[in-house]
Order: structure tokens, then sequence, then C-alpha cells
């Protein structure tokens, strides 16, 4: 299943913006994994820019704002530092 990253920053942050943000990643996407406060890392199968446009409609939707959302594919050939070795085993499987 494709594997996208997701940098988000909420404007203003507050716990109802994150809780709308997040329950529009968990309608489309199984598997997700919070790397930051503002990076998650989301598997899904629909395309980085579908992936944008339902986490966009969903934040307009509840009358929230975004101030940064950019979502770009993960590859196989992803190199990182200091994730876990679950993280990294997560990341590789989800990426495929």
């Amino acid at each position: 299943m494709p594997l996208c990253l997701v940098l988000h920053e909420l404007d203003p942050p507050s716990p109802e913006a994150e809780q709308v943000f997040f329950h529009a990643v968990f309608e489309i996407a199984p598997e997700h994994w919070r790397l930051t406060e503002g990076a998650t890392l989301v598997a899904t199968g629909v395309s980085p820019g579908y992936l944008l446009d339902h986490l966009r409609r969903a934040m307009r939707h509840a009358r929230l704002s975004l101030r940064l959302l950019l979502v770009t594919p993960v590859g196989n050939d992803l190199a990182a530092h200091g994730l876990p070795p679950e993280g990294e085993s997560w990341i590789r499987e989800a990426a495929g």
C-alpha cells in the first residue's frame, strides 16, 4: 500500500483541530504513524493529491484552517535517522 509523508501545521493548533484532522486521516488510511507534532506517515491506497484534498475538505467543513499541508509519497529508497527499529520496519513494509 502506498505510503505518504504528510507535513501539517494547524492554524491555530488546538485539540479540536487535531481531532478533526486525524479523524479525516482515519477515514482514509488503514495505518498511520505520527512521527512528530507536524509530521505523519500515512499508509493509504489514494494518491497524495486526493489525500491532500480530503484533509483540506475535512478542515474546511469544520471551519478550521491549515497553515501548511504537504503530502508526498515515500518509497523504498527512504533514508532516515533516529527512527526506532520497529518504525523502520513498519515503513519498509508499508512502502512495499
